[in-house]
């Protein structure tokens, strides 16, 4: 479906509880800890560095007390998680797959399986990250105004995903071979304009916008709490 008055683009269905519990009982080798660590190190270590910068500089959050909480939303393999430990930060990852979780303990680390927007959230962080998460999400908005109440004014979001409106995914259309399109856990397909807006709607402030290469087409933007 595509809104006529904004152009943003979303399915009409989404999953039922029965549904959802049948994606989740298939976790991909991706979402879990393992592969080359010290890629991944490289891979997350400019969203953890772009974060620093945000707060103040690594010696501002040396001598942050307490220890500056960094809450991962879908935390997926945990190497942000991880990363964000390395430089700092008391990280904990959330994410509905058990096994994601069970995982990522075992090596360690913080990790609780929880719905974000619905479940019971404990933590008290300076830093939200949702990498790769809101276009899984049938209510997208629901999940920002979750961050905005657990965030401090000034806090950190950041948020990563496809951007349709980028090069390579006008490429990939015109080539008719754009993955993203019969990708069956996505329900919206957002544009850097309407992510940018949303993120304005719902409470925060953006001041960076990068393109990594994690993926194809992907976009990342850092917002402040208002």
């Amino acid at each position: 479906m595509r809104c006529g008055r904004c152009g943003h683009v979303y399915t009409r269905h989404y999953w039922t509880e029965a549904g959802l519990a049948e994606v989740f009982a298939r976790t991909h080798a991706f979402q879990v800890a393992g592969g080359d660590p010290d890629q991944k190190r490289q891979v997350w270590k400019s969203v953890v560095a772009n974060v620093v910068a945000l707060v103040g500089g690594y010696r501002s959050v040396l001598r942050m007390d307490p220890v500056p909480t960094w809450l991962d939303v879908g935390c997926g393999d945990g190497a942000l998680v991880m990363a964000a430990e390395e430089f700092g930060f008391r990280a904990v990852g959330v994410d509905a797959r058990r096994q994601t979780v069970e995982i990522l303990q075992g090596l360690g680390y913080r990790a609780v399986v929880a719905d974000f927007v619905t479940g019971t959230i404990d933590e008290q962080p300076l830093v939200i990250s949702m990498m790769d998460v809101l276009e899984h999400l049938p209510w997208p908005v629901e999940a920002l105004e979750r961050a905005r109440t657990l965030l401090p004014p000034g806090g950190v979001l950041v948020v990563s995903l496809p951007n349709a409106d980028s090069s390579s995914w006008r490429i990939m259309d015109k080539r008719q071979a754009n993955p993203y399109w019969i990708e069956i856990e996505h329900h919206h397909n957002f544009t850097r304009g309407r992510l940018t807006q949303l993120l304005e709607d719902t409470g925060f402030d953006v001041v960076l916008y990068e393109i990594p290469y994690r993926y194809k087409a992907q976009m990342e933007l850092y917002a402040l709490r208002t």
